[in-house]
């Protein structure tokens, strides 16, 4: 994962003495679900002491270097670019190459109708060739009549008109959250996918460990190939008492089920089992290629199946490396979702941030609620929260879109 790489090489250019800051720049920066080369910046006013430590970085291969940076291609194959900036010019470097593209652009065209013009040195009068130098980002949007812009919002989807009214949202942010709602647990009911590996004991621990008021267990439903409905039926009912065996006192629980949506939009679950459940997180584990009515139709007759469905978990099915998203209907889909008030999971793990950022855009637009979730299998996939805590920066959403920032006594009522 890129940004873990990036973390190292920034580990490693904070011992130096003559860093005085160092940042992430580019589509890191920003939060873009897949990174390329990695781009990192440090404030300094040793630039050569800085590029020279650098270079003692373990590497392949010395791509280039120059006197404000160099690239090396590191021992994994990955490429990371550094650049170095005086600390008084630092907040003009961080702005421009963190990007985005058409935020720049946008950002420029702006800048030129006051007289400015934007480089990464500073902003320069036109009329006159003066250039101010600027520390920080705040201070650079702030000369230019501008509130502060997040990273994640620097797309050009109106963040600028937004700045400049006023009207930014209040993002997210990892401390907000109260509880992973799509944890998966060694429990054996005998499920349609895999098991998670870590007993119910350690789940609690860590989601103390983290600070959450709740967790919701949300394996996946029992294998409708393998067990009749009545066993079925036994077997969530013999695993509601076993959760309710091994509750904890520090950390409340969820009972959740994440139950199949089948190819004719059916769920995976019988009737009466609903009755062990506290709800259920409904997702797609196959027929991925459907044509739009069909899937469309499928996802919305899952939804309408039981007032017990509440998420809808990753929604579009996709796989980072590896799948597509199913082509659905997304506006009929959200109709749905607002008319029985059921969130849309933002599913936090590396390999699927899905809800996409695009479509959490157009779902905050439209009034829904999400709730950010890990789908971890495994204890250690727990931290995988702020992954999904970026995706929904990046898609505009504030605390209060997200049901899971709400304390227990709140969100239960949400939920039930």
């Amino acid at each position: 994962i890129a940004d873990s790489i990036a973390a190292q090489v920034m580990g490693y250019l904070k011992k130096n003495k003559n860093a005085v800051r160092v940042d992430a720049l580019g589509s890191l920066r920003r939060q873009v679900s897949t990174i390329g080369d990695i781009d990192i910046t440090v404030a300094t006013n040793k630039p050569k002491d800085v590029v020279d430590y650098f270079l003692k970085y373990p590497h392949q291969k010395l791509v280039e270097q120059g006197p404000s940076g160099a690239t090396l291609l590191l021992t994994n194959g990955r490429q990371v670019d550094l650049r170095v900036q005086k600390p008084q010019s630092y907040g003009a470097m961080l702005q421009y190459f963190t990007g985005g593209k058409n935020h720049n652009i946008k950002l420029r065209e702006f800048a030129l109708d006051k007289g400015l013009s934007l480089s990464e040195h500073g902003i320069k009068t036109v009329k006159t060739g003066k250039m101010k130098e600027v520390s920080t980002e705040e201070a650079f949007y702030k000369e230019l009549g501008l509130s502060y812009i997040p990273p994640e919002l620097r797309e050009d989807k109106g963040e600028i008109e937004a700045s400049r009214s006023g009207n930014l949202p209040e993002l997210v942010q990892i401390p907000d959250i109260k509880g992973d709602l799509h944890v998966h647990s060694d429990y054996n009911l005998e499920p349609s996918h895999d098991l998670g590996v870590d007993s119910v004991a350690d789940l609690f621990t860590k989601a103390k460990e983290l600070g959450y008021e709740y967790i919701g267990f949300a394996d996946h439903n029992p294998s409708i190939a393998n067990h009749s409905e009545n066993r079925i039926i036994e077997i969530m009912k013999r695993r509601k008492a076993y959760y309710e065996q091994h509750k904890s006192s520090r950390v409340h629980y969820v009972l959740l089920c994440e139950v199949d949506i089948l190819p004719d939009g059916k769920l995976a679950l019988p009737k009466e089992a609903f009755s062990y459940v506290d709800a259920v997180i409904v997702s797609i584990h196959s027929a991925f290629n459907q044509n739009r009515k069909t899937v469309t139709d499928r996802i919305i007759r899952a939804l309408e199946n039981h007032p017990k469905v509440r998420i809808f978990g990753h929604p579009t099915g996709r796989l980072l490396v590896g799948r597509e998203g199913v082509d659905a209907d997304w506006e009929k889909v959200f109709a749905v979702c607002k008319k029985r008030d059921i969130a849309l999971e933002i599913n936090a793990h590396p390999n699927r941030l899905d809800l996409p950022d695009s479509l959490i855009f157009d779902a905050v637009k439209y009034g829904l609620k999400f709730c950010i979730n890990t789908d971890t299998h495994e204890i250690s996939g727990m931290d995988y929260m702020r992954y999904g805590v970026s995706v929904a920066r990046r898609g505009w959403a504030k605390k209060s879109d997200i049901v899971n920032t709400l304390g227990y006594n709140n969100f239960k009522e949400w939920l039930l």
